[in-house]
């Protein structure tokens, strides 16, 4: 019994040890996912610049592009096979092949012509973006309204800096809408259920929280953060370190953990999107889809991003000590772990993209071959998320400011996942496909005899609300103006 007893502490202790480490490596691989391959680069070459036990890869294994058929996706392979799980293990952070920067199971692609930045026009704005997440809610007629107006009062940063009341004033002036208090804090709370998360907030502390509050409850230190950030800002933002510890009866790392945590949260929701309409942006595409042999070929393009591995020279120096004062070898120790964090962040960066955009291909095959957005199917965040074992948080990562190299062109991927809703005939149909449909209609209607909306609905085998919904964002007059 006793030997039981040492046993299972023996492994609780395992266990423990190994959170410890892999929890910086989720942190780390989290914050480069939701970078774009500019800011991707950029942060490389900030390692480079900054931790010398980091360096750059001249090897000539180091651009050496995937072998014929790596990446390969069929039509009936997923992102994961069945019952595997995309997990950490102790051996992803520390262990000898830690320089694996591109290991073999993660086909890269380069090809100057193929990866190099180019502009593109923006095809959703930022509100845009808020209006259609919007029409995918079950929303009243008033609340449309409100919501409309909310939208459209937001700040550059995605914030609603004007309090209730104000709101209440302006849409009964402005806009001849009567809402109580209520009613537009029950919209203002739908609204902060948008993506990107933080969005419709107040201000610049009800962002964090409302970001922290989709932080998976497993976070050790979210709930505290968000504690601190609740009760605690001004102390916060002003970083009285000594004030907070007393305050929330934590210690300095813990304090620095909670600081680590809101530093990768997103200060301007609405700033990374926030672009008018048809405004060019320089992108570069983060994968390669092309059509093959029955599949898909899926690699990842990692363009003029430095390959890293750890400095032998420093690991050897941490090996052997010799000729160093107590002070120098333990700074050595603190760069060559954080290198090899860092290394381990970027390899599980490459497999958790790699893993999402092949779900993403396998989920969608019919629009990739074709690039046809009508044949686009409903798919959510939540979908790819549970195929490949992840929170769908990170699969939000994978998909923001992220593009795909495809033969029908450019894709930027959020614009792949799509709402859907059930039909009068309990068929479950996807938004766009309906609005497109309904376009087609209405383009190649008679002139002397436009087709109406209750018209539309028929054939559509939807309600004729949701028709002229669709017809008004879509800024398409009613039947009798279009003569």
């Amino acid at each position: 019994m006793q030997k039981q007893v040492i046993r299972d502490k023996q492994s609780l202790a395992q266990v423990e040890e190994q959170q410890q480490v892999l929890k910086p490596l989720l942190q780390a691989e989290v914050r480069l996912l939701r970078m774009s391959q500019q800011e991707f680069e950029q942060d490389v070459r900030v390692q480079l610049d900054t931790n010398p036990a980091l360096e750059e890869d001249d090897s000539d294994t180091a651009d050496v592009a995937a072998s014929e058929g790596d990446g390969l996706l069929d039509d009936n392979s997923g992102g994961l096979e069945a019952g595997e799980k995309s997990e950490y293990s102790k051996e992803d952070y520390d262990n000898e092949r830690i320089n694996d920067y591109s290991p073999d199971d993660i086909p890269t692609y380069y090809d100057p012509d193929r990866t190099r930045e180019r502009v593109i026009a923006d095809q959703t704005s930022f509100y845009e973006s808020l209006k259609e997440q919007a029409a995918s809610c079950n929303l009243t007629p008033k609340q449309e309204r409100i919501m409309d107006y909310l939208i459209g009062s937001l700040d550059e940063d995605g914030f609603l800096r004007k309090s209730l009341r104000v709101l209440c004033d302006e849409m009964e002036i402005y806009d001849g809408v009567e809402a109580t208090l209520q009613e537009v804090d029950e919209v203002v709370k739908i609204l902060q259920t948008f993506e990107p998360v933080g969005v419709g907030a107040k201000d610049l502390q009800e962002s964090l929280i409302i970001q922290l509050n989709n932080i998976d409850a497993a976070n050790p230190v979210r709930d505290k953060a968000i504690e601190i950030l609740t009760r605690g800002f001004d102390d916060y933002k002003n970083k009285r370190y000594n004030k907070l510890c007393d305050r929330f009866k934590i210690d300095r790392e813990t304090l620095d953990r909670v600081y680590s945590l809101v530093r990768h949260l997103n200060p301007r929701p609405g700033g990374s999107m926030a672009t008018a309409d048809n405004v060019a942006l320089p992108v570069s595409p983060d994968f390669i889809v092309e059509e093959m042999d029955g599949g898909f070929n899926i690699t990842l393009s990692h363009g003029h991003i430095p390959k890293v591995k750890v400095s032998s020279v420093y690991t050897d120096f941490v090996s052997s000590g010799s000729g160093a004062t107590a002070i120098e070898q333990e700074t050595v120790r603190r760069q060559v772990s954080e290198a090899r964090l860092y290394v381990a962040a970027v390899r599980q960066r490459q497999r958790t993209m790699l893993e999402t955009m092949r779900t993403i291909v396998h989920l969608q095959p019919d629009y990739f071959r074709e690039g046809d957005r009508s044949l686009l199917r409903p798919m959510t965040q939540k979908d790819v998320a549970d195929i490949i074992h992840r929170d769908p948080s990170t699969v939000s990562g994978v998909v923001s400011n992220k593009y795909a190299e495809t033969p029908f062109g450019l894709v930027p991927l959020a614009s792949l996942f799509t709402q859907s809703f059930v039909n009068q005939q309990g068929e479950e149909v996807m938004r766009e496909a309906v609005r497109i449909k309904m376009r087609e209609l209405i383009d190649n209607e008679d002139s002397a005899h436009p087709i109406t909306d209750d018209e539309l609905a028929e054939q559509l085998g939807i309600a004729r609300r949701t028709v002229a919904k669709y017809r008004k964002q879509m800024h398409i007059p009613v039947a009798r103006l279009r003569r």
